[in-house]
């Protein structure tokens, strides 16, 4: 049965039987993500059966339809050795295409995959920022080799790219823009897209700069092709223009640039001269990178780890480990300087890892809440007056809350108010350092310029831990004699 006709009997279906929670555009929106997912799949294993049976020309004329999107995503799924194989019976053209769109780890895989050659065409043949990133990827010997290899015009493109740090906008930037003069009329530019063939594959804006390459205004093609002709480009022009210097942050330009819902935003020296633009693909990449690089460092992992190596893992995550078992350790002797308390009345031990859990999940939310706020600059340390006070107030109601709860069904099950009181106060105390405590580490963080993500669940749960265990086990020690007395 033709597609179409599937849906539209799905269609007919639901209307007589309409479901109770999922709308029918949510259904069929999610069956065709899931067909699509299903289709990918079946590629990736196509290509790997192929490459089983010896035949990597067949795999590589499985891809050679599909879009370089798709193309890297299998690549994406295959091993270095597999991604060799294929890569060396692919088109030149296909392998820059696919080069633009695979991941780091996959664009190294099919770098490393070329001859001399083959890397030249690449580097030629990909946007420049693209190619900086590949030539910052080899290493010192192999990088030179191939920008020896290429014409003159096109290493000085890149070389000037290379000049600026990674995480910069400078670093993100691409130099392929388009500039006109600020004496031109509107048919003018025009004839003068026309004679240079702009790259029309990348959203992108027009920009007036003067001999000396000063930015003087921007221009967006909806504006270029509904004026008169003979029209001033100074006229049609915006010439209050958003831009960012080469060192500025790549995070704080990505930001920049969302904010203001920009398709590019462009990048100057510190004189004011145009060097490149740093484009919306960009501002994903960016976003990812650094979404992902905290999340990680919260969960104190390196974001470049190698799943396939064992002991590139262990080297990673055992200093991280260490720290931890230091401040757990530090709990312990919390916990076991009230061992007398414990002995006498047995059940506390039984409520501890609750109290110490619930103030970490609440100071978890918190913390979470804020290091994403600071990544996205909606707050900074000025605000900490401000965040403590709310969050002050928060913790307060939400401890109260949970340690009422917590309080009633200690009481039920002992048959003791004043253990039922002193879980409340504890879960209370604790649940409010957590909150507090959430917003103070990543600020001091952030005030000694680390990284606010930076092992901030790590400290967080060794404060937490300790003011729990400290109030649990100090308020039960202060009413031994009440805990004990049945």
């Amino acid at each position: 049965m033709p597609r179409f006709a599937q849906i539209r009997g799905r269609i007919a279906s639901l209307c007589d039987n309409p479901p109770m929670t999922t709308p029918p555009d949510d259904l069929l929106l999610r069956e065709e993500r899931e067909d699509r997912e299903s289709i990918e799949d079946e590629r990736v294993t196509t290509v790997e059966d192929l490459l089983d049976a010896g035949d990597a020309e067949g795999a590589a004329e499985t891809l050679a339809d599909l879009r370089p999107s798709e193309v890297a995503y299998v690549l994406e799924h295959l091993t270095e050795s597999e991604v060799a194989e294929v890569v060396h019976q692919m088109d030149a053209d296909m392998v820059a295409d696919v080069i633009e769109f695979a991941q780091p780890q996959t664009r190294s895989d099919i770098v490393q995959a070329l001859d001399a050659d083959q890397l030249t065409d690449a580097l030629t043949d990909v946007p420049d920022d693209v190619a900086a990133d590949i030539v910052q990827d080899l290493d010192a010997e192999a990088a030179a080799t191939a920008m020896d290899r290429l014409p003159e015009e096109r290493r000085q493109e890149i070389e000037s790219l290379l000049t600026y740090a990674e995480d910069t906008a400078g670093g993100r930037m691409t130099g392929q823009v388009i500039t006109v003069a600020p004496h031109l009329t509107v048919s003018d530019t025009v004839r003068q897209l026309r004679e240079t063939a702009a790259d029309a594959d990348r959203p992108f804006y027009l920009y007036v700069t003067d001999e000396h390459r000063q930015l003087l205004g921007v221009l967006n093609l909806r504006a270029l092709l509904t004026a008169r002709a003979d029209t001033p480009i100074t006229e049609v022009m915006r010439g209050d223009v958003l831009s960012v210097e080469a060192d500025t942050d790549q995070e704080e330009a990505a930001r920049l640039l969302a904010r203001n819902h920009l398709l590019a935003l462009p990048v100057v020296d510190p004189h004011g001269r145009l060097l490149g633009t740093i484009t919306s693909d960009d501002l994903l990449d960016v976003l990812e990178e650094e979404a992902s690089e905290d999340m990680y460092r919260m969960a104190g992992v390196h974001e470049e780890e190698d799943l396939s190596d064992v002991w590139d893992s262990i080297r990673h995550r055992l200093p991280w480990l260490t720290v931890n078992l230091v401040t757990a350790l530090a709990a312990a002797w919390v916990v076991a300087a009230f061992e007398t308390t414990v002995e006498q009345v047995a059940i506390l031990a039984a409520f501890l890892p609750v109290i110490g859990g619930q103030g970490g999940n609440a100071g978890i939310q918190t913390l979470t809440i804020i290091v994403r706020s600071m990544a996205l600059g909606r707050i900074g340390l000025r605000d900490t007056g401000h965040l403590v006070w709310h969050e002050l107030r928060v913790g307060l109601l939400l401890g109260f809350s949970t340690g009422l709860l917590v309080g009633l069904i200690a009481y039920a099950w002992q048959g003791n108010v004043w253990l039922g009181g002193v879980v409340m106060f504890a879960l209370t105390m604790n649940v409010t350092v957590g909150v507090i405590s959430g917003v103070l580490i990543p600020m001091l963080l952030q005030r000694f310029r680390q990284d606010p993500a930076l092992s901030g669940g790590i400290w967080l749960t060794t404060a937490t831990d300790l003011s729990g265990f400290f109030a649990f086990l100090g308020t039960a020690a202060f009413l031994v004699d009440r805990l004990t007395d049945q």
